[in-house]
């Protein structure tokens, strides 16, 4: 028990309150439960905390570095992929319109042909294509493409796999590191800081926070990781096939970006209120179980009840704002989406057409 062995209940003759604000005992009949209203204050400071999370991977510096590479060779293999699927659709569709020319005609005459009856743009198309008159699809060229297609993917998940199992080491020992350094401190803290500070906001500490900084390195960090190169290496094959239709989507990503920083700043604060409200939650039940014995003598369950329902239902609340807005940032994506991918194909149908 916290706090230099006294107990910890709500209205415990002797306790402190969350802001050292000692409260009467129970039978003195207090205004509110006695126990800690407000959570220690959050870290604001999100430069300083991310600096120190990134001090905290210095010991895993070449790990990490392993980890980008497995991404880059997992990301051009990904990328690759799907301009060699271009070339099985080109044997494909050469295969299709081939079959449609009458055979012995060469592909030149049946280009000639078509210039002399003014068709200039499909003899055009014609003449840029690979064609045998008479012949179907040529499937043996078709299935060595698919099998060098298959290779590239498994080789790109097999690059994507040792990635995820590199970093889940990287953040479990990480994680391990911070919870053994937020023991050493929580030894050395003096009983004050029990007295003065709410113990279920320590636990949400201890507990939720590091859960989350472990979340955020075992996804947030390798998915960024990824996103970063895929959009470089995308961005680079889409260069290639067509500048213009490449223009037309770098277009969204300023409004893709502005629609997330708007909100996901909203959402931040409503996260923010969740975790004190996790706190706040926290603590009050971890003194109803250490104090039940002083609550039932005083005959405070119903109070206690009251207490909670009233915390809860703020916890509620809050994780219903912060999971409500933060879960418009993907609807509002794909909407910007469709309309690039509207835009490309109308503009990319054109210029076929």
């Amino acid at each position: 028990m916290m706090g230099g062995g006294r107990p910890g209940g709500p209205g415990a003759p002797g306790a402190a309150g969350a802001q050292g604000v000692p409260r009467r005992p129970m039978g003195g009949g207090p205004p509110g439960m006695g126990g800690p209203t407000m959570p220690a204050e959050k870290s604001k400071q999100f430069g300083r905390s991310f600096r120190r999370l990134m001090g905290e991977l210095k010991p895993e510096s070449w790990r990490i570095a392993l980890v980008m590479l497995f991404a880059i060779v997992s990301v051009v293999f990904t990328v690759v992929g799907p301009r060699i699927l271009g070339d099985a659709t080109d044997i494909i569709f050469d295969g299709a319109v081939s079959q449609q020319l009458p055979p012995g005609v060469t592909q030149q005459q049946a280009v000639d042909a078509l210039i002399a009856r003014g068709e200039t743009t499909q003899a055009d198309m014609l003449a840029s294509m690979t064609l045998t008159p008479g012949e179907g699809i040529d499937f043996e060229a078709l299935a060595r493409v698919l099998e060098v297609l298959v290779v590239l993917y498994v080789v790109g998940s097999v690059f994507a796999w040792a990635q995820a199992y590199v970093m889940a080491g990287v953040t479990q020992r990480t994680v391990y590191r911070l919870r053994q350094r937020t023991d050493q401190k929580l030894a050395r803290l003096p009983l004050r800081y029990y007295d003065a500070t709410q113990r279920g906001d320590i636990l949400s500490r201890v507990t939720n926070d590091i859960d989350n900084i472990s979340q955020t390195l075992q996804q947030s960090l390798t998915q960024l990781i990824t996103a970063l190169f895929t959009v470089i290496g995308v961005l680079l094959m889409m260069l290639t096939i067509s500048p213009l239709l490449s223009l037309i989507t770098l277009l969204s990503l300023p409004l893709s970006f502005g629609v997330t920083i708007v909100i996901a700043k909203r959402s931040q604060k409503q996260f923010v209120e969740q975790w004190a409200k996790t706190g706040t939650l926290n603590g009050h039940v971890e003194e109803m179980h250490t104090g039940h014995a002083i609550v039932k003598v005083f005959g405070r369950q119903e109070e206690a009840i009251a207490r909670f329902d009233q915390e809860n239902a703020g916890l509620y609340e809050a994780s219903y704002r912060a999971q409500f807005i933060s879960g418009i940032i993907q609807p509002a994506m794909n909407i910007i989406a469709n309309l690039s991918y509207v835009a490309i194909a109308v503009i990319g149908g054109l210029q076929v057409a």
